[in-house]
């Protein structure tokens, strides 16, 4: 018999639980890429890119060119979400797989800051280093406003930062 929940069940917390600030760790630490969310008017654009947490988990990473749409997209409108899952595409993913969803406003940094960010990204992927450093890189602050965290199939927990 499964132990998929048949309704969904909602509920909110900070991150100060132990649990919940273990599975955001979990799920930000292991997993090396999501799918950042843009739109362009009403029209949504999903692109897959690598990411780096802050150690406060309050800020994504994300590296990208200056000459994509995604740039252009966040440019004009800062409101961004960004998905992390830790599906493998097998049956087990109903019931196993974690989806977190972050709600958050995009932000080119410069200067310093932009440097602190590569540095954080670089190390998580050292094969990117060359592409975060090069002039026509933007490396960009995903701020978070929420976290929705999906388990157990509709186990749902939103995550205001304190």
């Amino acid at each position: 018999m499964s132990n998929l929940m048949t309704e969904p069940r909602f509920h909110e917390s900070g991150m100060d639980a132990p649990e919940v600030r273990e599975a955001l760790e979990t799920i930000l630490r292991d997993r090396r890429s999501g799918v950042l969310a843009t739109s362009q008017g009403d029209v949504p654009l999903c692109s897959q890119m690598a990411f780096a947490a802050s150690e406060d988990l309050r800020s994504l990473i994300v590296v990208t060119p200056r000459s994509t749409t995604k740039y252009d997209n966040m440019a004009a409108n800062p409101n961004v979400s960004f998905l992390v899952s830790t599906v493998r595409n097998a049956p087990s993913d109903s019931g196993e797989a974690t989806a977190l969803t972050v709600a958050a406003s995009a932000r080119e940094l410069a200067g310093a800051e932009r440097e602190q960010a590569a540095i954080l990204f670089t190390r998580k992927h050292p094969e990117l280093a060359e592409f975060a450093a090069a002039p026509g890189s933007a490396v960009m602050a995903l701020k978070v406003e929420s976290f929705t965290l999906v388990d157990n199939f509709q186990r749902v927990t939103r995550i205001v930062p304190g």
